[in-house]
Protein backbone atom coordinates (compact mmCIF):
# COMPACT_ATOMS: atom_id res chain seq x y z
CA UNK A 1 0.00 0.00 0.00
CA UNK A 2 1.58 3.41 -1.27
CA UNK A 3 -0.83 5.11 1.06
CA UNK A 4 1.10 3.96 4.06
CA UNK A 5 4.35 5.08 2.92
CA UNK A 6 3.36 8.78 3.18
CA UNK A 7 4.39 9.75 7.07
CA UNK A 8 3.01 13.57 6.55
CA UNK A 9 -0.97 11.82 6.03
CA UNK A 10 0.28 10.43 10.23
CA UNK A 11 0.74 13.86 11.54
CA UNK A 12 -1.18 15.34 13.80
CA UNK A 13 -3.87 17.82 12.34
CA UNK A 14 -2.25 17.63 8.89
CA UNK A 15 -5.25 16.46 6.51
CA UNK A 16 -7.57 18.79 9.02
CA UNK A 17 -5.76 22.07 7.70
CA UNK A 18 -6.71 20.81 4.29
CA UNK A 19 -10.25 20.78 5.28
CA UNK A 20 -10.42 23.98 6.50
CA UNK A 21 -8.35 25.73 4.17
CA UNK A 22 -10.68 24.38 1.54
CA UNK A 23 -13.47 26.17 3.66
CA UNK A 24 -12.20 28.88 4.36
CA UNK A 25 -11.50 29.54 0.47
CA UNK A 26 -14.69 28.44 -0.31
CA UNK A 27 -16.37 31.14 1.34
CA UNK A 28 -14.15 33.67 0.32
CA UNK A 29 -14.34 32.78 -3.22
CA UNK A 30 -18.26 32.29 -2.66
CA UNK A 31 -18.50 36.12 -1.69
CA UNK A 32 -16.42 37.04 -4.93
CA UNK A 33 -19.05 35.39 -7.04
CA UNK A 34 -22.03 36.66 -5.61
CA UNK A 35 -20.19 40.19 -5.97
CA UNK A 36 -20.44 41.08 -2.41
CA UNK A 37 -19.73 44.91 -1.65
CA UNK A 38 -16.33 45.50 -0.98
CA UNK A 39 -14.95 41.96 -1.07
CA UNK A 40 -12.35 42.20 -3.22
CA UNK A 41 -11.04 45.17 -0.99
CA UNK A 42 -11.11 42.81 1.66
CA UNK A 43 -9.41 40.10 -0.29
CA UNK A 44 -6.67 41.90 -0.89
CA UNK A 45 -6.31 43.44 2.24
CA UNK A 46 -6.78 39.24 3.88
CA UNK A 47 -3.58 38.74 0.63
CA UNK A 48 -1.76 41.62 2.16
CA UNK A 49 -1.98 40.60 6.29
CA UNK A 50 0.46 37.97 5.32
CA UNK A 51 1.90 36.25 8.43
CA UNK A 52 1.33 39.03 10.46
CA UNK A 53 -1.22 37.86 12.61
CA UNK A 54 -2.82 34.52 13.62
CA UNK A 55 -4.24 32.83 10.30
CA UNK A 56 -7.81 32.40 12.39
CA UNK A 57 -7.62 36.26 13.14
CA UNK A 58 -6.74 37.36 9.62
CA UNK A 59 -9.58 35.12 8.14
CA UNK A 60 -11.86 36.27 10.62
CA UNK A 61 -11.53 39.78 9.42
CA UNK A 62 -11.70 38.96 6.04
CA UNK A 63 -15.12 37.76 7.42
CA UNK A 64 -14.63 33.35 7.29
CA UNK A 65 -15.29 32.65 11.04
CA UNK A 66 -13.40 29.20 11.40
CA UNK A 67 -14.40 29.15 15.79
CA UNK A 68 -17.80 28.54 14.47
CA UNK A 69 -19.44 26.08 11.88
CA UNK A 70 -20.89 28.00 9.10
CA UNK A 71 -17.49 27.62 6.58
CA UNK A 72 -17.86 24.05 7.36
CA UNK A 73 -21.59 23.81 6.96
CA UNK A 74 -21.70 25.55 3.87
CA UNK A 75 -18.78 23.74 2.16
CA UNK A 76 -20.39 20.36 3.15
CA UNK A 77 -24.07 21.72 1.70
CA UNK A 78 -21.85 22.62 -1.73
CA UNK A 79 -20.51 19.38 -1.41
CA UNK A 80 -23.76 17.34 -1.40
CA UNK A 81 -24.63 19.98 -4.32
CA UNK A 82 -22.04 18.82 -6.17
CA UNK A 83 -22.81 14.92 -5.51
CA UNK A 84 -26.70 15.69 -6.55
CA UNK A 85 -25.73 16.74 -9.77
CA UNK A 86 -23.21 14.56 -10.81
CA UNK A 87 -26.07 12.06 -9.99
CA UNK A 88 -28.15 13.94 -12.06
CA UNK A 89 -25.73 14.11 -15.12
CA UNK A 90 -24.69 10.15 -14.69
CA UNK A 91 -28.56 9.67 -14.93
CA UNK A 92 -28.72 11.61 -17.77
CA UNK A 93 -25.61 9.95 -19.69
Amino acid sequence: MSGMKISHFYRQYYVYQYATCYAAAQMLSQRILDGDEGILDTYHQFLATGKSAYPVDILKAAGVDLTESEAVDRTLALFGELVDELERLLDES
